[in-house]
C-alpha cells in the first residue's frame, strides 16, 4: 500500500463530515447502488484526491519541456480554430484539474486568467498560488473577479473557470444534473454572450504515466439558460465516464436536497 493510499484510508476514517457529504452525493446520484459499492467508490475518491495532491507536489517545479512529455491530447482538433483568440475555458473539480492551466498556458501558449478561492490554510494557499502562477497564468481571487475577467478578455487573455460547484440561490441558474435539480454559475455564459467568445470545456484524466487533456465541443450559445445546461451536461458526461475522478466533497445539490445532507 502506497503512502497516498494510507493517508486516504486515514482521512476516510477521520473526516466524518466530508465523508457524509461524499456518501450523500453518491446516494443522490446513484440511488440504486448498494451501500457496499458506494463505500468502495467513496474510498477510491479519497485515494484519487490524495494521489493528485502528491502529484502536484511532485510536479511543482516542472518545466515546459517536461510538461510536454507528460501530456497527451484528445479532441484538440475541435478547438484549434478558437485558440488564437480569447475564449472561456471551463472545467470541473475532476482528475488533477490544477494542471489544466499549465497545459493551456505552457504548451498551447494561451495567456490565461483563472479564478480561485482563497484557501483558509495560509500554507496551502501560498503553495497553490505559487503552483498556479506559471506559464503565463494569472490568478485572481473569486471575490471581485468579474471586473478583472472582463478587462482581461478585452485585452486578449482567455479565462479559466471551475463551474461545477453549488452557488447562492440569488446567483445561480437552475439546471438538471443526473436527473436532480441543481444551481449552476452563469458567469461563463454571461461573459461568452457579452464578449462573443466560445466556451470551451476541457478536462483531465490520468492515463498510465501520462495525463490526457480532453477537449469537448465548444459551447456557442447566447441563451444563458441553455448555455449553463450544456455546461452541466458535459460535466455530467465526464463524471459518468469515471465517477471516481470527480471531487464529490462539495454539497452540489444542497439547495434542493438540503435535508438529505442533514439526515
Amino acid at each position: 500500500m502506497s503512502l497516498s493510499e494510507i493517508i486516504a484510508k486515514v482521512l476516510f476514517l477521520v473526516t466524518k463530515k466530508r465523508k457524509k457529504i461524499v456518501l450523500t452525493n453518491l446516494k443522490l446520484v446513484y440511488p440504486d447502488m448498494s451501500i457496499k459499492k458506494r463505500n468502495k467508490l467513496a474510498k477510491k475518491i479519497y485515494e484519487n484526491f490524495v494521489f493528485y495532491f502528491f502529484e502536484l507536489i511532485k510536479y511543482r517545479n516542472i518545466t515546459k519541456e517536461d510538461l510536454k512529455k507528460l501530456i497527451e491530447f484528445e479532441g484538440l482538433e475541435k478547438v484549434k480554430p478558437y485558440l488564437n483568440k480569447p475564449a472561456i475555458f471551463i472545467t470541473a473539480h475532476y482528475g488533477n484539474w490544477e494542471i489544466i492551466p499549465w497545459v493551456l498556458g505552457g504548451i498551447l501558449n494561451i495567456p490565461m486568467t483563472i479564478v480561485v478561492r482563497k484557501l483558509d490554510n495560509k500554507f496551502l494557499d501560498k503553495f497553490f498560488k505559487k503552483n498556479r502562477e506559471k506559464f503565463n497564468v494569472k490568478v485572481v481571487e473569486k471575490r471581485g473577479a468579474l471586473k478583472v475577467l472582463m478587462k482581461d478578455l478585452r485585452n486578449g487573455r482567455s479565462v479559466g473557470l471551475l463551474v461545477d460547484q453549488n452557488t447562492a440561490k440569488s446567483e445561480g441558474e437552475n439546471v438538471v444534473m443526473f436527473g436532480l435539480k441543481a444551481l449552476h454559475t452563469p458567469t461563463a455564459a454571461l461573459l461568452s454572450k457579452k464578449f462573443d467568445v466560445p466556451i470551451i470545456p476541457v478536462f483531465v484524466q490520468k492515463n498510465g504515466e501520462k495525463y490526457k487533456i480532453i477537449f469537448k465541443d465548444p459551447i456557442i450559445e447566447n441563451d444563458v439558460k441553455k448555455s449553463v445546461q450544456k455546461q452541466s451536461d458535459v460535466i455530467e458526461e465526464m463524471i459518468k465516464e469515471k465517477p471516481e475522478e470527480w471531487y464529490w466533497f462539495h454539497r452540489r445539490f444542497k439547495h434542493y436536497y438540503e435535508d438529505r445532507y442533514e439526515n
